[in-house]
């Protein structure tokens, strides 16, 4: 996987110069590990996508905790294979789309898992569905600003976010309130409000973009 462009909304959000420092060398170091074992870019890439979609089977059958695991070493794999392609210079605008592209499938999987285990309550299993879709909306208005031209300032519910609150969303899935007769309760709260602040951060990135790109007309699909 090629080095992710700076206005992407991916795994590695700006820092602190000390701190950012410290774990980006840290980084290096493991890609570097990785890389005397055979590792790619790409394979680190795609096995992140495995384990995200290991984390949905999981979240759908009710194995909170291995898909929590899961979705967490998923995000790792994420970090590692732009910190594999720096280290190796082997950073391509190829590795970058497949970057980006296996990233919504990354951000679909936990989520279509857990719709299928609240699917018994009805209509409440949509809601994943909209945390997914508001999920999916922020990428896309920052890809379509920078695409015309724009850049965005950095936007908050960024995947790295989205990611820690449905790992935190996961790990109490196994929790049951007592009176509460609904299946991993904590788990679709989070969820809910993760879809919220997905839609609220949607609407502030286009409110953004409306300033970033100004008031020229651009219409192309």
């Amino acid at each position: 996987m090629g080095e992710r462009p700076q206005g992407k909304s991916g795994m590695a959000p700006t820092r602190p110069f000390l701190f950012g420092w410290h774990y980006e060398l840290a980084l290096a170091k493991i890609a570097v590990a990785l890389a005397r074992w055979g590792a790619t870019p790409n394979r680190l890439t795609y096995a992140s996508l495995v384990l995200a979609i290991a984390s949905g089977v999981g979240a759908g059958s009710g194995s909170f905790l291995i898909a929590a695991t899961c979705l967490l070493a998923s995000g790792v794999f994420d970090l590692l294979d732009g910190s594999l392609a720096r280290a190796t210079n082997n950073t391509t605008v190829y590795g970058a789309l497949l970057d980006s592209t296996l990233d919504r499938l990354s951000d679909a999987a936990p989520l279509m898992g857990l719709i299928v285990f609240f699917a018994p309550n009805g209509w409440v299993a949509v809601i994943p569905g909209i945390t997914f879709v508001g999920a999916y909306l922020i990428s896309y208005v920052r890809a379509r600003t920078e695409a015309l031209g724009g850049k965005l300032p950095r936007l908050w519910m960024r995947r790295s976010d989205r990611l820690i609150m449905l790992s935190i969303a996961l790990l109490l899935g196994a929790i049951q309130l007592p009176g509460v007769h609904f299946r991993a309760p904590l788990t679709m709260l989070i969820v809910a409000v993760a879809g919220v602040l997905n839609m609220w951060a949607f609407i502030a990135a286009l409110s953004a973009a409306r300033t970033c790109l100004g008031s020229e007309s651009h219409h192309a699909s």
